[in-house]
């Protein structure tokens, strides 16, 4: 402020030399309304009125430096009164354009500034209902996740009992036919052909006692027999059960296992027979002279492991898109007529599932399926 004043005082100076010098009173009268201009605009009315009163001062101060012969004393000072009271009019008007243009930008900052406002309650508002929105359709997506999962549950329980009920009224009739067979191969005859006709009826027999006996394991299966077993154990007997296929595929089998993983709760039997399945699978998918990687590893912490992952991989010719949601329905296979009954991965997934386990199928990158299965390290005892 004291030095818009000091440059405000110099301006009313420099004007009243100016009007000395020149001696033209009217025209450089003028040239005072821009120093009252910039101090009504930039500092206020009062100090445009002091300003104004100034340039009427220095104006009669020049107008008597200069010795104007006037025709009454009392003139000059009337021209005097006159001036500052134009110079305050403009001062006064000046000041209320300032004020009204102050206003005018006060009620344009507090109208942004509720706009503004407005905006952010806005934009939280719509992240709000957006948020709201993923929630939804995240529990629609759990609620159809969850309808799905009743739906599969209650055609795998309506597929049980129709496997149970057609077990039952199947196995009877192959009992007769079993020792019908059993008769006419210990029968004594000449006829080659008879006894070939007989051989081939027992094997029939024995695999739709077979079918039968898989079909009721699905239906009903047993309680569980738990012990702790070392996982890798298991997985090199399940791989004895099935050397005669692997041999026979001429399949190597590469062990990747993580020696350090802890005991599992399992009932030995199941996990074998799911394990069994597994491999025979991955052999059938080969062709002759293929991989079967078994590989172990711990699920999180390997400290203190949550579970233990073990993944079984084949080099075969991998999982048709069409085919990857009916992987584990009730007989559904891609085998030919004879070579499976389509329970296999049924069962494994109901053996893991009761395991209070997973287990999951996809395709690898280098071909092939991936089998993934996911033991918890603590099971209850009272599964």
């Amino acid at each position: 402020m004291p030095v818009i004043v000091g440059l405000l005082a110099a301006l009313v100076i420099a004007v009243g030399c100016v009007d000395y010098l020149t001696g033209l009173e009217l025209s450089v009268s003028l040239l005072y309304l821009m120093p009252i201009t910039i101090a009504t605009w930039v500092a206020g009315r009062s100090m445009g009125n002091l300003v104004a009163l100034a340039s009427a001062g220095v104006w009669l101060g020049a107008d008597f430096l200069e010795r104007h012969t006037y025709g009454h004393c009392f003139l000059p000072v009337w021209n005097t009164l006159t001036l500052a009271i134009s110079f305050l009019v403009v001062v006064a008007l000046l000041a209320s354009l300032r004020e009204a243009n102050e206003g005018l930008e006060q009620t344009v900052a507090r109208r942004t500034k509720a706009l503004q406002a407005e905006n952010a309650e806005r934009r939280r508002t719509e992240e709000e209902l957006l948020q709201t929105l993923d929630d939804v359709r995240q529990t629609h997506a759990e609620l159809q996740h969850t309808q799905l999962q009743l739906i599969e549950a209650e055609k795998m329980e309506s597929v049980g009992r129709l496997a149970a009920g057609v077990a039952h009224e199947v196995k009877n009739p192959l009992m007769t036919l079993s020792l019908g067979a059993d008769y006419f191969l210990h029968r004594k005859t000449e006829n080659p052909d008879e006894a070939l006709l007989a051989q081939d009826m027992k094997e029939a027999v024995h695999r739709a006692r077979n079918v039968i006996n898989v079909l009721l394991d699905y239906a009903r299966p047993r309680p569980l027999q738990l012990t702790r077993e070392d996982i890798h154990n298991v997985i090199e007997n399940s791989l004895t059960l099935v050397r005669h296929q692997l041999n026979k595929q001429h399949v190597t089998v590469v062990r990747e296992f993580d020696t350090a993983l802890p005991s599992l709760s399992l009932d030995r039997t199941r996990i074998e027979q799911m394990l069994v399945n597994l491999f025979i699978n991955a052999v059938q998918a080969m062709p002759p002279g293929g991989t079967l990687t078994v590989r172990t590893f711990p699920s999180g912490d390997r400290a203190a492991p949550a579970g233990v992952i073990l993944e079984v991989d084949d080099t075969g010719h991998g999982i048709m898109p069409e085919n990857a949601g009916k992987l584990f329905e009730p007989f559904f296979t891609t085998k030919p007529p004879g070579q499976g009954t389509g329970l296999g991965l049924a069962i494994v997934r109901r053996i893991m599932e009761i395991h209070g386990g997973s287990v999951h199928l996809g395709n690898r990158e280098a071909g092939g399926v991936r089998a993934t299965l996911h033991f918890n390290t603590q099971l209850k005892e009272t599964l």
